[in-house]
């Protein structure tokens, strides 16, 4: 044979065995995404959902059709154009319309109920059967999974004030304070000083020209894959599980720049101020944003499960390493609401609330889990009704 014919029967060969290898790959990956979808015929969830963003570090992407299923509960999970856990609506607030915008993380979102079931729509409709006939309250769920005021002073300023709303509602969660610390490494500041962005890489916050071609290319293949393929989902969501898991196994420090619910427990390392800093100057920002239009800014306080009682999140405070059957400080939240007082900010603490509601025939939060129940989203609804009632017929008569 000659060298010449000798070279192209290897190449011939070596082609062959690329397209089999090739092919093969392609038959395999094929036959897995058909299985993933035969076992889990809807998208994962919120943790699956979520689309790294350069200026609001994350986001719930539009029109997302799924459930979200846990030991504790399998709901639905649907979006609407703009990425909210809620109907559609006009961008525009409509005539005769008054707009409650509700801003915070899981707890707000609804996570561990229908979205029928979340405090904002209950509160719509209870809201709407008493209004005037000639108005209209429409109460926007602007909820995301770990915001914390840093990131929704961010979505109030390129999105929420769009809304037109007439009075907004941050529900405070303890666990922000930790959250606005980690964000806040990769914040990025205008002149003044004045938060922009926090995107969700460090590396994008080095300057523009660190987003090279290819770093673009890498994240939109990355979003197609989310959005398209079932396989990838199913892979990259049980590798968040168990980052998840390592990471709070190593988080029981007592320090809050690592521990997301240190100022809970017994060990805690008591920084004072340094803690609670960038969290109180972000919500000072949009206090002083939403003044500066004449829009109402009114937080809400609440507990964890562990703070209620002995029983409520029995099976989800073992992997946080908090102890059985007892009962955890209230403290933090007192905290806040002093400093809300303070700051000629209306708060609404539903502490004590919730600790007296809860019974064991219908517990106020889910065991494993920890978000509310159904019945947690009733006490909340109840709760913000008291105040909202009142509120708004002085406002509706104007």
């Amino acid at each position: 044979m000659k060298p010449g014919s000798a070279a192209q029967s290897f190449i011939g060969r070596s082609l062959r065995l690329f397209g089999l290898l090739l092919f093969g790959t392609l038959a395999g990956v094929l036959l897995l995404e058909a299985i993933v979808r035969i076992i889990e015929p809807h998208a994962t969830g919120v943790y699956v959902a979520f689309n790294d963003d350069m200026i609001l570090n994350h986001v719930i992407p539009p029109n997302v059709q799924g459930r979200l299923i846990r030991t504790d509960f399998d709901t639905d999970f649907n979006t609407n154009s703009l990425g909210l856990r809620d109907r559609e609506f006009t961008v525009s607030k409509p005539p005769n319309t008054f707009r409650i915008l509700m801003l915070g993380d899981s707890f707000t979102v609804g996570e561990g109920v229908n979205h029928a079931e979340t405090f904002s729509k209950l509160l719509e409709a209870a809201l709407n059967a008493n209004a005037p006939s000639e108005r209209r309250i429409e109460v926007i769920n602007a909820g995301v999974g770990s915001y914390s005021p840093l990131l929704e002073f961010l979505y109030l300023r390129h999105n929420g004030l769009q809304l037109q709303p007439d009075l907004v509602v941050l529900n405070f969660d303890i666990s922000d304070l930790y959250d606005d610390i980690q964000y806040s490494q990769t914040v990025r500041l205008d002149g003044d000083g004045v938060p922009v962005a926090a995107p969700f890489d460090p590396t994008l916050n080095r300057s523009i020209k660190a987003d090279s071609f290819l770093s673009r290319l890498m994240l939109e293949v990355k979003d197609f894959l989310k959005d398209h393929i079932r396989l990838y989902n199913f892979v990259r969501f049980r590798v968040y599980l168990r980052n998840e898991q390592r990471k709070r196994e190593g988080s029981r420090s007592g320090d809050l720049r690592f521990d997301k619910l240190a100022q809970l427990r017994s060990h805690y390392i008591n920084r004072g101020d340094e803690d609670w800093a960038l969290s109180l100057e972000y919500i000072s920002l949009i206090r002083d944003t939403l003044q500066h239009r004449n829009i109402d800014f009114w937080i809400t306080l609440y507990p964890y499960g562990i703070q209620v009682n002995g029983w409520e999140w029995r099976e989800g405070r073992k992997f946080w390493d908090f102890e059985a059957d007892s009962v955890y400080s209230m403290w933090p939240q007192e905290h806040m609401e002093k400093f809300c007082n303070k700051a000629g900010i209306k708060v609404i603490n539903m502490c004590e609330d919730f600790k007296n509601a809860s019974v064991p025939e219908r517990p106020l939060y889910h065991t494993f889990d920890g978000h509310w129940t159904s019945a947690g989203h009733e006490l909340a609804t109840a709760k913000l009704r008291s105040h909202l009632e009142p509120y708004l017929k002085e406002e509706l008569l104007h």
